[in-house]
């Protein structure tokens, strides 16, 4: 590898979309790309086609999940090993700092520029994964095992950070936050930005629910937005079936949630609804009112803090 100074470590569509702000924002011309998905959704397929063809080599890693965590990482870095040859890259743009694997192959090029970006929300969650590692032996078994450093060590590297959210606390200090215009400067330069808004429309942002609601939780939800009533369904692309609220569910046409509902809702007032997710805090500047469902005990945890701060409307389920 390392045919090009530059290396872009992709892990979802959402980081994909960014580092083609990045490459627009510092004129990146010679680039590799490795893009590792566990979905092999539309959307990661679009975006991979989209940064590929301006990459000099370029790998797409699909690999779904095995049942238990430590199967995946070992498998993932199987078929990653050619990207830790014996090679140098002059920088490094990656998010997810977090991941074993990353993890490993960031401290293999340890002296590499490292620069980093937003992976969503994540970023702003305080105390979340990516500012501290879990203190559980597992996970310092594994940082060995896959020779990596922990995620504070790794912070401590980072030469900037390159963020959409400003007003935030983020993995490094203000000093080394370069931010970016998001959605919001697009929603501005609109031609009927000044007009008056013709009706509102409703989204609903959907998510892998199960994964951080019960059953329960998910019928209260489900009750509440069938009784607000939805424009547009958007669906996530780890989302196993999609809820019974109503509304047309959007064609993404391999485009992030953000990227569609600015082109669906031009010349309406937008609201959100879902859980605390990215597109929530990327398009705070264009919605008029963004409403979070969260399950009770994220009422004290750094998402329920998060939601307020955001200016989100909170509404816990238990």
């Amino acid at each position: 590898m390392a045919n090009s100074p530059n290396l872009l470590i992709v892990r979802t569509p959402f980081q994909a979309w960014f580092c083609l702000q990045l490459i627009d924002h510092l004129g990146i011309i010679n680039y590799d790309l490795l893009y590792i998905t566990h979905n092999n959704s539309e959307e990661d397929r679009s975006y991979f086609s989209r940064l590929s063809s301006s990459a000099t080599i370029s790998e797409y890693v699909y690999l779904p999940p095995a049942r238990f965590d430590l199967f995946t990482h070992i498998k993932l870095r199987l078929r990653v090993r050619s990207w830790f040859c014996d090679c140098d890259y002059k920088n490094i743009y990656v998010a997810s700092i977090n991941s074993l694997v990353i993890n490993a192959l960031i401290c293999r090029f340890s002296f590499s520029n490292l620069y980093t970006f937003d992976d969503g929300a994540a970023n702003l969650v305080k105390g979340g994964s990516y500012y501290i590692d879990p203190s559980t032996k597992r996970m310092t078994v594994y940082r060995i095992l896959f020779k990596g450093l922990a995620v504070e060590k790794v912070r401590k590297r980072i030469a900037r950070h390159f963020s959409l959210y400003k007003g935030f606390c983020n993995i490094v200090e203000e000093s080394r936050i370069t931010y970016l215009d998001g959605w919001r400067s697009e929603y501005q330069r609109a031609p009927d930005i000044t007009s008056p808004r013709e009706r509102t429309k409703r989204y609903f942002i959907g998510a892998p629910f199960e994964e951080v609601m019960s059953g329960q939780e998910i019928e209260r939800m489900i009750d509440l937005m069938l009784a607000v009533g939805i424009d547009g369904y958007i669906k996530h692309p780890r989302e196993k079936k999609e809820l019974p609220i109503g509304g047309i569910i959007l064609d993404k046409g391999g485009r992030i949630a953000e990227e569609v509902i600015l082109e669906d809702s031009v010349g309406c007032a937008v609201e959100l609804y879902g859980f605390l997710s990215s597109v929530m805090m990327n398009l705070q500047g264009v919605s008029e009112k963004r409403v979070v469902f969260l399950p009770g005990h994220h009422k004290l945890t750094g998402v329920g803090e998060l939601a307020r701060e955001s200016g989100c409307q909170e509404v816990y389920l238990t």
